[in-house]
């Protein structure tokens, strides 16, 4: 009875001990698994956002500084007139300031968050079927800007200071414009009408020129069709911007000091470079990039430490198991391995589980962030390189422990 009873214990014991390893093996499993998604999905995003830093804007970022300027007073708000004069004495006064190109206002300002979306079409069967109409981004801008942003010109001119009177009817497209409304063809010369119904006479507009596309909502956003007016620019300008081959530092405040010699009442709200407005544009994947990239090397400590628990907990009730192996003859580099390649073996099963758990999410994450990719060889293998490393080193300590263990006291712990 007394044996049977110590043999039911110990099959007992058997049970629990059992099911407590997988029950630890499972844990293990999914906490290398949780890793490696956030360490791939992590490196996609670093990856995603050293593209999205080497992004061609379309425009010249360099000694550019953007001032934003809303005509405020009573003396503007319903008078256009006086406001369009304030401007064009705001970018008199700006011009002849040492150091600087160029200047020009535009409404809205590129990757500002402002967008001014309109309907366009370039022949008469479009007029009487806005359905065919194509979608654009219409800009007022004044002389100077495009020279000052950079844009390239294609063909055709750019505007001149008479052209921002409200009543010229010209337009300058982009090359895109140019492909999608006039396929074929040289848009120079053509008309286009912005915003027709059918119901209105249409107000047609000659273009003078094509310019370089530029991305203007965002810089993971590729570049759409894009129309700039001249007419009316400085009656709506919201923007001032301002090229100089001089450093920036201190041009800020000529400006302000400009503006308030024009008019003191008139605030400048924020001077800016178009190099820290981008950065701006950029803030909240960099913050999504900081806060994964935190938690993935806290995931990828916790991993270690976990691995490593375990490991040693797995290797103190192999004690005398290794220990009978080394009376045996087993050699300390035998016991390492037994010890180490256990560990590993369940690594790599989290390892691989990971990889396909990661490469299921980021094809769900792409509808919401543009430029992520997992499909690189290089990003997969050194995502998975680098748990796995960090997870060799875990096993590896128990490992070597465990051949420091001596054989005879081993036995007599049985």
């Amino acid at each position: 009875m007394e044996s049977a009873g110590t043999l039911c214990v110990s099959g007992f014991r058997g049970i629990v001990g059992a099911s407590g390893n997988r029950v630890r093996s499972l844990l293990l499993l999914s906490e290398i698994a949780v890793t490696v998604v956030l360490v791939v999905i992590g490196g996609a995003l670093t990856g995603s956002f050293v593209r999205l830093l080497r992004t061609d804007p379309g425009f010249n970022t360099d000694h550019v500084l953007a001032s934003i300027i809303v005509a405020s007073g009573d003396r503007y708000l319903h008078h256009p007139e006086a406001q369009a004069l304030l401007f064009r004495r705001i970018l008199n006064a700006v011009r002849v300031l040492p150091g600087v190109e160029s200047a020009g206002t535009v409404t809205p300002l590129p990757l500002s968050g402002d967008n001014n979306g309109g309907l366009v079409t370039a022949t008469e069967v479009g007029v009487v079927r806005p359905e065919t109409q194509e979608i654009a981004e219409v800009d007022q801008v004044s002389d100077g800007y495009l020279e000052t942003m950079g844009v390239r010109l294609l063909q055709g001119r750019l505007f001149r200071e008479e052209e921002v009177d409200p009543a010229r009817e010209v337009a300058i497209v982009n090359d895109l414009a140019e492909a999608r409304l006039w396929p074929g063809e040289n848009a120079v010369g053509g008309r286009i009408c912005i915003n027709c119904r059918p119901d209105e006479p249409p107000h047609w507009k000659q273009v003078i020129g094509v310019v370089s596309s530029i991305r203007h909502a965002a810089l993971d956003q590729a570049p759409g069709l894009e129309i700039y007016l001249s007419g009316g620019a400085l009656a709506s300008a919201d923007f001032l911007v301002v090229r100089s081959n001089r450093p920036l530092a201190g041009l800020g405040q000529k400006i302000r000091r400009a503006v308030a010699a024009i008019d003191p009442n008139q605030p400048v709200f924020l001077t800016a470079t178009m190099s820290k407005l981008i950065d701006d544009s950029l803030s909240d994947r960099r913050f999504i990039l900081t806060l994964l990239g935190t938690t993935g090397c806290l995931a990828l400590l916790l991993s270690a430490a976990g691995v490593y628990g375990v490991g040693s907990y797995v290797t103190s009730r192999r004690t005398p198991e290794i220990g009978v192996r080394m009376a045996l003859g087993a050699t300390p580099r035998q016991i390492q391995a037994l010890i180490f390649w256990q560990g590993m073996r369940l690594a790599a099963l989290g390892i691989a589980i990971g990889l396909i758990t990661a490469a299921a999410l980021v094809r769900l994450l792409r509808h919401n962030l543009a430029g992520l990719q997992v499909d690189d060889p290089a990003l997969i293998g050194m995502a998975a390189s680098l748990v796995a490393g960090t997870t060799a080193v875990a096993c590896w300590v128990p490992a070597w422990r465990a051949t420091r263990i001596d054989s005879v006291a081993a036995i007599r712990q049985e």
